[in-house]
């Protein structure tokens, strides 16, 4: 069999799918601040101690979407994949993470309330603010201590730069991974992301 050009373009590292929109405010040495549009998410939560739980939960927002099954959402609508996948600690319980899909806002531009709602007991349909992030991108897997270091990287960063953190020392990370399992590490992209205090007219000003 032939593999089609959208499966050897992710194996390469190409992202097509849509992706949450936002501007860049600032490039900065090794992070980005973004200001993100409001968007609308579906998530789940898992415990990454259990065995394959991050790959079912995977899988529970897969099916709301209709990949690899039929849509399991109340209208029956398959809707297209889009990157990246969002992990974040969960803030309610310890040992939880909770993984969102972004859902594409060329299809529902009104959000949570235009979306079909989940069949899946398990899976929310939720609309998240416009917030501002500083983003740092890295390759490879998404391993834990990877994961640290470069969040480690961008908390110094940010730190020297004078941005304050949007929650203080109680802002949680996201992590972002924009591949699928079968791209090379070295070909993967991944991002640590934080919400920030950032006033543009400030920066303008600094600028």
């Amino acid at each position: 069999a032939v593999a089609d050009s959208s499966t050897m373009g992710s194996a390469l590292g190409r992202i097509s799918e849509e992706q949450p929109r936002y501007d860049v405010a600032r490039a900065c040495d090794g992070y980005e601040v973004r200001t993100y549009e409001a968007c609308c998410v579906i998530e789940t939560t898992y415990d990454p101690r259990e065995r394959d739980e991050q790959g079912k939960s995977f899988m529970r927002l897969a099916k709301y979407i209709g990949v690899l099954s039929k849509p399991r959402n109340a209208r029956d609508e398959k809707i297209a994949m889009t990157a990246p996948v969002f992990m974040t600690p969960d803030a309610t319980a310890a040992t939880r993470y909770v993984m969102q899909f972004v859902l594409p806002k060329s299809k529902f531009p009104e959000g949570a309330a235009q979306a079909p709602r989940a069949l899946d007991p398990e899976v929310a349909v939720k609309d998240v603010p416009a917030r501002t992030m500083a983003a740092r991108r890295f390759s490879g897997r998404m391993r834990k201590e990877e994961i640290e270091a470069q969040t480690e990287a961008l908390k110094k960063a940010l730190k020297a730069a004078g941005v304050q953190l949007a929650h203080g020392e109680k802002t949680v990370v996201q992590y972002a991974g924009y591949n699928p399992p079968w791209t090379p590490g070295i070909m993967r992209t991944n991002e640590v992301l934080v919400e920030i205090l950032w006033d543009p007219r400030a920066d303008q000003a600094a600028a």
